[in-house]
């Protein structure tokens, strides 16, 4: 059965007339009576009878017409209201660190271009708490590092030229660490460290690193903050472990950037939602773009 079908039906039960319901519907008798015809055949049943009166309905076309009628007022109270939401502005919330607003500025500017009905508000933070805060719903979508912290959210990978980011150790041109080509976890040992609070996937790597390497890391200053720590590991003779891609835009001359050789030296980037949920159409939009672009 068709809703086409079964609005004939209800027109013909309503005026009792095949004549009057053609007329309502701006429909031919013949096209209404093989429509009912095809109903009966598909039910098994008859739906009207002919009597001096009109027609009338048999049990089953009563039982199909109190059922019917609401069945089609819901589909018609659905496009009714369908057709009464305008396309206002659409907010979303994304959670991203400042190494990812650098990265994908140019993708997320092609966005809200293409998408003015979209307004994007940011939450700037580490990758860490960006998790956090899209598992408890005050965000809407993160652009996150991996690893997964959170088991009621879903990070998926971005295949973009900015896919992945690299670690650097970050000190002073006179550090006795200066001098090496590559510097690894255990040679962190005894130096002074300035370092990203847990927030941030760093901040929680260089706890787990030092304690599987033997020693616990002497951290002397913890912020969310880059260029606060860049600032401070110049002034106070101290290393921090730092992405590589914020050297081009950092203003501290005075630091040199040695590759960390270790394990978790390679983050994957990644666009993260809450399982289970549905995302609203603009949102869907917006994983899909920042997936491909």
């Amino acid at each position: 059965m068709e809703l086409r079908q079964l609005k004939y039906f209800i027109t013909i039960a309503n005026t009792r007339s095949y004549t009057a319901a053609a007329k309502s519907l701006f429909v031919t008798q013949p096209t209404l009576s093989w429509n009912i015809q095809q109903l009966e055949e598909e039910f098994n049943a008859h739906l009207f009878f002919q009597t001096k009166q009109g027609l009338q309905l048999t049990e089953k076309g009563e039982k199909l017409l109190t059922r019917g009628q609401k069945v089609l007022d819901e589909f018609e109270g659905l496009i009714e209201d369908m057709h009464k939401m305008k396309p206002g502005k659409k907010n979303l919330k994304v959670g991203i660190t400042v190494l990812f607003v650098i990265q994908y500025m140019e993708q997320i500017v092609q966005f809200t271009t293409m998408n003015p009905e979209v307004e994007l508000t940011f939450v700037q933070s580490g990758s860490v708490e960006i998790q956090e805060k899209l598992a408890q719903n005050e965000i809407d979508i993160g652009l996150v590092s991996f690893p997964n912290y959170e088991s009621s959210i879903e990070i998926e990978r971005l295949n973009t030229s900015h896919s992945q980011y690299t670690v650097s150790v970050v000190l002073p041109f006179d550090h006795p660490l200066a001098q090496k080509e590559t510097i690894e976890i255990k040679d962190l040992k005894g130096y002074d460290i300035c370092s990203f609070s847990n927030d941030y996937v760093l901040g929680n790597i260089l706890h787990e690193r030092c304690s599987e390497s033997g020693f616990h890391p002497n951290i002397i200053f913890t912020n969310k903050n880059w260029e606060v720590l860049l600032q401070n590991t110049l002034t106070t003779k101290a290393l921090t472990l730092m992405p590589q891609a914020l050297e081009r835009i950092s203003n501290f001359k005075n630091l040199k950037w040695i590759p960390l050789k270790d394990k978790a030296n390679f983050f994957e980037i990644g666009i993260a939602y809450k399982k289970n949920q549905n995302l609203e159409e603009h949102a869907i939009r917006f994983v899909n773009f920042m997936k491909k672009n």
